[in-house]
């Protein structure tokens, strides 16, 4: 979603991943929460500890990441993509 509003919609870096995370966040983690635990498969007391460290990680990366420049964070990105796509590729 990200390289797709940077490329075909002209948003920034910041925006694109600003927009991307408000717009997954709530439909994706409530759904398929309610789903997992309707079915037993949650944990809760591990998926507070896991819910603590992203909400207090996700703040510290966030501002982190807006104080980078835009070129940087767009190429640090690049990189993250390119040895996640490798490591699938390569991996048995």
């Amino acid at each position: 979603m990200i390289p797709g509003l940077v490329y075909l919609f002209g948003f920034g870096q910041h925006q694109a991943q600003g927009t991307t995370l408000m717009a997954m966040v709530p439909p994706i983690g409530l759904l398929a929460a309610l789903t997992y635990y309707k079915k037993g498969y949650v944990d809760l007391g591990t998926a507070l500890f896991l819910c603590l460290g992203f909400f207090f990680g996700a703040l510290i990366g966030a501002k982190a990441a807006v104080s980078l420049p835009a070129g940087f964070l767009r190429r640090a990105f690049g990189v993250f993509l390119l040895l996640v796509s490798l490591h699938m590729i390569l991996k048995p």
